[in-house]
C-alpha cells in the first residue's frame, strides 16, 4: 500500500512516516510546500497526477501560531480543502486528517480553522478518518520540551489555580491509531485521541518535575497580560493568548471509543512517566531550554547597552583616545565612533528579535575577535586593566558560541 504523509517536518508526521516505513509500507513524506497550496484548485492536474501514485493520504500539516503567509486559515482550512478535492479527483482510497481535540467546540482561530476543514471532509464523499488528538507528547516533541522546561524552573508559572484539564497522549499511541485506521474497513471514522485519564495543568508540571528528579513543584499564578509579547521574545509560539484560552476551555475527552478501536487503553502520562527514568541528557535539555532565549536576550542587551554607553554616556575624549591608540587618526575618529556604536546597537536589536540568528551570532564572534586582536596588537596594556575590558571578551565569545549550539536544537 502506498501512503503519502503531508507535513514531513512536523513531530507527528515524522513518527508516522518512520512507523509506516518500518511496517513495510511504500511511504513518502512531503512538506506542505511540496503541494504548494497557494492559489491551488482541485483542477490542478499536476497535483492530481502526483496523488494518483498513492492509496492513502495523511494530512498532518498544522501550525500552533500564525507567521507571515502561514495563517491558520491558509494552513488549516484552505490548503486541506484543496487537498481533499484533489484526493477525490485522484481516487484516493482513504484520507486521514489529523485535526485537534476540541476543534468542534473551541472558539480560537486555531480550533475553528481546523473545524472548517473537518466539516468539509465529512461532506466530501471520500473515505476518511478524522483524528482529534490532545497534546501529543514524546521525546522530541516541542510541547513536551516546553512542559519539561517549565517544570524544571524553581517556581513554575500557572494560569489561575492551574486546574485546567489536559489529557496528553503518547506519540506511540497516536501512531498506532493511524496504523489501525489504514487497515480498517470502516468508511468514516472520527476519534478523539487521548491518554487514559485527564490531568490538571499543575499536576502535569508536578509529574514532569518529579520525573526530572526535582523536589515538589512550587507555582505562582501569572497574569496573562503581555503573553503574546513574552512568547515572541522567547520565540515560543505556544506561549500566546489563544493557547491560554484553549487551556482554559479544557482539552480532555472520553478514552473509551479510542480504547475500543485500538483494543487497549492508551496509558496516561503520569503512569507512563512512572515507568520510565529521565536520562541525564533529558534533564540537561529541560534545564537549558528556557535559558536559550534568555541568553539571547542578555547578549542582545549587552550589545545595545555597549552602543548606548559608547555613544552617549562614556566621556567622549576618552573614547576618542582609545581609537587613537589603535591607529584611527583625527578626522576619522568621530565617524568611526558613531559607526561602531551604531553597529553595536543594530547587532543587539537584531539579536533580541532573533533575526537570522545563526548568521548574526557568527558575525558577533568575528566583530569581537577583530576588536580583541586590534587591542592585543596595538594597545596590549588593556589586557592588564583591572576591570578586564579585553579579558571579558573571551567568556563573551564562548557564551555566544554556546548559544549558537543551543539554537540548533530549539
Amino acid at each position: 500500500m502506498r501512503v503519502l504523509v503531508v507535513g514531513a517536518s512536523g513531530f507527528v508526521a515524522k513518527h508516522i512516516y518512520q512507523a509506516l516505513k518500518k511496517e513495510g509500507y511504500e511511504v513518502e513524506a512531503s512538506s506542505r510546500e511540496w503541494l504548494d497550496f497557494r492559489g491551488l484548485s482541485c483542477s490542478n492536474d499536476g497535483l492530481v497526477g502526483r496523488l494518483r501514485e498513492f492509496d492513502v493520504v495523511i494530512n498532518a500539516v498544522g501550525i500552533i501560531a500564525q507567521v507571515g503567509e502561514n495563517s491558520f486559515e491558509q494552513v488549516h482550512t484552505i490548503a486541506p480543502i484543496a487537498l481533499f478535492d484533489a484526493c477525490k479527483k485522484a481516487g484516493i482510497k482513504r484520507l486521514i486528517q489529523i485535526s485537534a481535540l476540541g476543534s468542534q467546540s473551541g472558539t480560537t482561530a486555531y480550533h475553528t480553522s481546523k473545524d472548517r476543514a473537518d466539516h468539509y471532509l465529512r461532506q466530501s464523499g471520500l473515505s476518511y478518518a478524522i483524528l482529534h488528538p490532545s497534546v501529543i507528547y514524546g521525546d522530541d516533541g516541542k510541547s513536551t520540551a516546553l512542559f519539561q522546561a517549565l517544570a524544571s524552573l524553581p517556581i513554575a508559572p500557572i494560569i489561575a489555580e492551574g486546574q485546567q484539564l489536559l489529557q496528553p497522549v503518547r506519540i506511540e499511541d497516536m501512531v498506532q491509531t493511524v496504523k489501525r485506521v489504514i487497515v480498517s474497513k470502516e468508511q468514516k471514522i472520527e476519534l478523539d485521541v487521548v491518554g487514559e485519564r485527564a490531568i490538571s495543568y499543575q499536576d502535569l508540571l508536578a509529574t514532569f518535575r518529579k520525573w526530572l528528579g526535582y523536589e515538589s513543584v512550587r507555582v505562582v499564578s501569572m497574569p496573562t497580560v503581555g503573553t503574546n509579547l513574552i512568547g515572541k521574545l522567547l520565540q515560543e509560539p505556544t506561549i500566546c493568548q489563544d493557547n491560554i484560552k484553549m487551556l482554559e476551555e479544557g482539552n480532555h475527552a472520553d478514552v473509551a471509543p479510542l480504547a475500543d478501536f485500538l483494543g487497549y487503553a492508551p496509558i496516561g502520562i503520569r503512569e507512563n512517566l512512572q515507568n520510565t527514568e529521565a536520562s541525564n541528557a533529558q534533564k540537561l535539555y529541560a534545564s537549558l531550554y528556557l535559558l536559550r532565549p534568555l541568553l539571547r536576550l542578555v547578549i542582545g542587551l549587552v550589545w545595545v547597552w555597549s552602543g548606548i554607553v559608547s555613544l552617549f554616556l562614556y566621556p567622549r575624549p576618552l573614547a576618542l583616545d582609545l581609537l587613537h591608540e589603535i591607529g584611527i587618526v583625527s578626522g576619522f575618529d568621530l565617524p568611526m565612533l558613531y559607526v561602531a556604536s551604531f553597529l553595536d546597537i543594530v547587532l543587539g536589536v537584531l539579536t533580541i528579535l532573533g533575526y537570522r540568528l545563526g548568521v548574526l551570532l557568527k558575525l558577533q564572534i568575528v566583530v569581537i575577535g577583530v576588536y580583541t586582536l586590534l587591542l592585543t596588537l596595538l594597545a596590549p596594556h588593556y589586557w592588564l586593566h583591572p576591570f578586564g575590558p579585553v579579558l571579558k571578551n573571551i567568556p563573551l565569545i564562548f557564551t555566544i558560541y554556546i548559544l549558537m549550539k543551543l539554537e540548533r536544537y530549539r
